[in-house]
């Protein structure tokens, strides 16, 4: 097996093209099943937020994959793509991995949401079978390494966030006290926004959205306005600043829209679009009284968080490279777990077969005899395996040493009947191409009936 990444974020592309790469969620199973038929690919995990693009992926053949995966970027999302995109494997994979979840490749250093966002993406690839035996505890140790940067370093204290980052840019230019501001929007980016608009004393506070029920559970716990999106336009000319954080997969304000409801305005309108896709058409910032902002607009601010925090990422690299070299030796020795899960099957198998074959032989045997000797057979096999499993696992031995173990222990070097392979960098060679070794389970067959076989197996 390996692992690879497939990316575009905010330091490489404009929100136009990360807007282009967005699934809808109700898209979002078509898009992992045409993905997951890709030669190469059979695990992947999804991440999207409104700075990047990434799919994190695992399969049999680096080389297909890799190739496989750029072309089925490009034929979906066009050839132009490729000037945007990034493959990073392995080591580098890990590493970027390790970085997004502990904020540090964040547009906010030390935002708290990507936890959240990757959390929710590993959930959800889980829950419908996408992940498997080497993305599901990647991520997991990524999870954990995400909280101890949070918990062992000050990354994500204070404002940090692309919501709070938003709102001091609005009221940098448009001071919000006393202001008529008006949210499009009631998810959870909303939610943060609200939260930072709060703080203020504001004139009113006006909420759209489409949902009734979202719509009167939001305006409750922020004592806001609620007004329809149809009504939309005439909450604008009355509004002094506007946020919008939809989930919506297309714009929502036009241009046409806003010069319509400005017209006559001399006070400047503030527009503010942390959505992504975005919500405004770009192009009302022709317009005279308007002020406008996106998420690229935030660069300048999260340049100065980047350095008011660099202290708090040089300790969080710490981390990650100390959690880095000791993931990277786990999964230098997945093959070593594998090879004894296989071996457990193996023994298990012939502890089964040689059970049935013993009880085969005894007339009129009673449950609880049976019972017993179920018992003592897997008792004296877990006795008999016990300190060769320990030594085993103890004294990591590479995947050739494994091969030339199963074929003393078995006698004819195959504890399963199918070869697989090691992620990461198989046999030793970090990045190095695919290598084999037993994973699969036990093919071997076990007995019908009795037969003349029994003895004479028993003699040998």
């Amino acid at each position: 097996m390996y692992i690879a990444s497939i990316k575009v974020t905010f330091e490489t592309s404009d929100q136009k093209t990360l807007d282009t790469l967005h699934i809808p969620e109700s898209k979002m199973e078509d898009f992992y099943k045409e993905l997951l038929l890709t030669d190469g690919i059979t695990e992947a995990v999804v991440v999207q937020t409104c700075n990047r693009f990434e799919i994190y992926y695992s399969g049999d053949d680096e080389d297909t994959g890799k190739a496989q995966m750029r072309k089925f970027m490009m034929d979906r999302y066009g050839a132009d793509m490729s000037e945007y995109i990034i493959s990073e494997r392995y080591l580098e994979t890990l590493n970027h991995l390790f970085r997004v979840v502990s904020s540090i490749d964040s547009l906010m250093v030390g935002e708290n949401q990507i936890l959240a966002q990757m959390k929710e993406a590993l959930e959800y690839a889980s829950k419908n079978n996408h992940t498997g035996r080497v993305l599901e505890p990647i991520f997991q140790r990524a999870l954990y390494i995400g909280k101890r940067v949070r918990s062992e370093t000050n990354i994500s204290k204070g404002k940090v966030s692309i919501s709070s980052a938003a709102v001091d840019l609005a009221n940098k230019h448009n001071p919000l006290s006393g202001k008529n501001v008006m949210l499009i929007g009631t998810g959870n980016m909303a939610s943060l926004l609200a939260d930072y608009i709060c703080q203020f004393q504001l004139g009113s506070i006006v909420v759209v959205g489409r949902t009734p029920e979202n719509i009167r559970r939001f305006c409750d716990k922020y004592s806001s306005t609620q007004i329809p999106f149809s009504d939309v336009k005439q909450g604008m000319e009355k509004a002094d600043v506007i946020f919008t954080a939809t989930s919506c997969p297309h714009v929502l304000i036009t241009k046409e829209l806003v010069e319509s409801a400005v017209k006559g305005r001399t006070e400047p309108l503030t527009l503010i679009d942390i959505a992504m896709p975005s919500d405004i058409d770009p192009t009302v910032r022709e317009l005279d009284v308007i002020q406008y902002f996106s998420i690229r607009d935030l660069r300048e601010i999260s340049e100065k968080n980047k350095l008011a925090r660099q202290e708090e990422v040089v300790r969080s690299e710490k981390i990650i490279e100390e959690e880095l070299s000791r993931f990277k030796m786990k999964l230098e020795n997945l093959h070593i777990e594998t090879f004894l899960s296989s071996l457990n099957r193996y023994t298990e198998e012939i502890r089964a077969r040689e059970l049935e074959r013993s009880l085969r032989r005894i007339d009129d045997l009673d449950p609880k005899t049976q019972e017993v000797m179920d018992d003592l057979s897997r008792s004296l096999m877990k006795k008999l395996m016990h300190n060769l499993l320990l030594h085993i696992r103890d004294n990591p031995q590479s995947q050739n040493q494994m091969e030339n173990f199963t074929q003393v222990f078995t006698g004819n070097g195959d504890i399963n009947g199918h070869p697989g392979s090691v992620p990461g960098h198989p046999g030793g060679h970090p990045g190095g191409h695919p290598g084999k070794t037993q994973v699969h389970p036990s093919t071997m067959k076990k007995p019908t009936g009795h037969n003349n076989d029994d003895e004479k197996e028993e003699e040998e």
